[in-house]
């Protein structure tokens, strides 16, 4: 795989303290599936069926009688944590001439463990991704919204969502809190002149995803604007065929109302939680770093337990081609 090579990247003076990087700005995994910590590698998720809990069945108790009685049933979740992991080298030389003067803005090191928390980050926003585009939610793989939440006549954004919130409070007893929306739908939505005319108003008129979250009383929109490459490496460094994480078609986008509680614990409502580990110094990521004194280089590995677990599947509703057909 290629690797930077220090002795070949010579600069001087301003440009010391300049360099270019891409990367994600932002993951929202977190943020869909919320973090339950501490995980034994092979448990499981209790979970009260529903509709237990909504049967009317409370009746008049006579004197000397007994009451009614009755019950809840419950399922088990299965949860069952893999470790992910990526590893860099960072060899003596180019540790050597990072210290050089006419060398650029590098820290081998600290660039080495950011490279490997980055493709771990990237890992679990494409497993909570799939698992969302995969999913079957409130009865439905999804819903083909056949281009209908792009720009100009006949959007159908404002209806679906108000529809769709509906059909999980009807369903659930809760109401959604949460819509991701990928950021090419986004972009559409903005520029859709039933949703602008009604913040006409408004002291900005702008169309933002806090915006949106209250026209619809949710708590949260957020915007899943992650990309990944497809492309197979090329020793030059030249491969990237950039993908939509958040898409289940691709450039067609999706969207994602769901219901996500503050934090998970007893008795909470959850569309999915992210089940972690942890390792034998209580943290949740491991950063490791071994010598390989032959080839005179040390590596680093970060790692992490987790698993990705859809644990309320009637909290969600999934909309897929929201702006292409």
């Amino acid at each position: 795989m290629p690797q930077p090579n220090v002795r070949d990247l010579a600069v001087a003076g301003p440009l010391q303290n300049l360099s270019i990087a891409y990367r994600n700005r932002s993951y929202v995994a977190d943020r869909v599936f919320p973090m339950v910590e501490n995980v034994p590698g092979d448990a499981k998720i209790g979970r009260f069926l529903k509709g237990a809990w909504f049967r009317d069945e409370a009746g008049m108790r006579g004197p000397g009688a007994r009451a009614v009685r009755g019950g809840y049933p419950m399922d088990m979740l299965d949860v069952s944590l893999s470790e992910y992991a990526f590893a860099k080298e960072v060899t003596d030389e180019d540790r050597r001439m990072s210290r050089l003067a006419n060398t650029p803005a590098l820290s081998p090191d600290q660039d080495a463990i950011e490279f490997c928390a980055d493709k771990i980050d990237l890992r679990k926003e494409r497993l909570v991704a799939a698992a969302v585009l995969a999913g079957t939610w409130s009865g439905l793989a999804g819903e083909d919204a056949e281009g209908g939440w792009a720009a100009g006549e006949g959007n159908t954004f404002i209806t679906d969502v108000e529809t769709r919130i509906e059909t999980i409070r009807a369903n659930s007893g809760i109401r959604p809190n949460v819509l991701l929306i990928c950021a090419s739908t986004l972009g559409q939505v903005k520029q859709e002149s039933t949703l602008l005319d009604r913040i006409k108003y408004t002291e900005r008129g702008v169309v933002t995803p806090d915006l949106i979250a209250s026209l619809f009383g949710l708590d949260e929109v957020l915007v899943g604007d992650a990309i990944y490459s497809t492309a197979a490496e090329a020793a030059d460094g030249s491969d990237f065929s950039g993908a939509n994480v958040w898409e289940k078609n691709a450039g067609k986008g999706s969207a994602f109302l769901f219901h996500r509680p503050e934090r998970p614990g007893l008795k909470v409502p959850a569309s999915g939680v992210q089940c972690r580990g942890a390792y034998e110094d209580a943290q949740a990521r491991r950063v490791s770093r071994w010598r390989e004194a032959a080839e005179h280089q040390d590596v680093y590995e970060v790692a992490e337990q987790v698993d990705i677990v859809v644990t309320g599947p009637d909290l969600g509703f999934l909309w897929y081609d929201t702006v292409a057909t």
